[in-house]
């Protein structure tokens, strides 16, 4: 890891990125929330808490490339959780990568459910991200997760 700050322009697009990852998420907008990451970009459910303990229930997976991940936004965020789940991503920080076309992030996330009417916290989680400059801007080359409890 370089002490290097990432160039301020390229963190505010990497932030309004982030935050169009959660937007695009929660409205479960497959085609614009695949559009985020490259072709070959990946998305990872580190682990599988049950929903009991703080966790989705959903399996531990990697998913690679468009189809798939949205695929998991479809068997997530729209039939399990109805589009009812809102992401609160906190602590964001973004670090140079391996060259200007490369970086680092990670935030925490709160993660909220509105199903049942009032809206409670659902999950707690740490993210992990890889940015990639492309020539149509910053997307994502894989994006992790970790939820609470381990």
């Amino acid at each position: 890891m370089q002490d290097d700050a990432v160039p301020v322009a390229d963190e505010l697009a990497m932030r309004n990125l982030l935050a169009r990852y959660v937007h695009r998420a929660d409205a479960g907008d497959l085609d614009g929330f695949a559009a985020l990451f490259l072709t070959e970009g990946t998305w990872t459910r580190e682990n599988s808490p049950p929903a009991a303990q703080g966790g989705s229930g959903l399996p531990a997976e990697t998913m690679t490339g468009h189809e798939q991940i949205k695929q998991m936004i479809e068997n997530s965020i729209i039939k399990r959780f109805d589009r009812k789940f809102r992401h609160q991503m906190t602590d964001v920080l973004i670090e140079p990568g391996d060259g200007p076309d490369d970086a680092h992030g990670r935030c925490r996330a709160l993660i909220t459910d509105w199903r049942d009417g009032p809206g409670k916290i659902a999950m707690c989680g740490a993210y992990s991200f890889r940015f990639a400059r492309t020539p149509q801007g910053w997307r994502f080359r894989s994006v992790s997760v970790r939820v609470l409890p381990d």
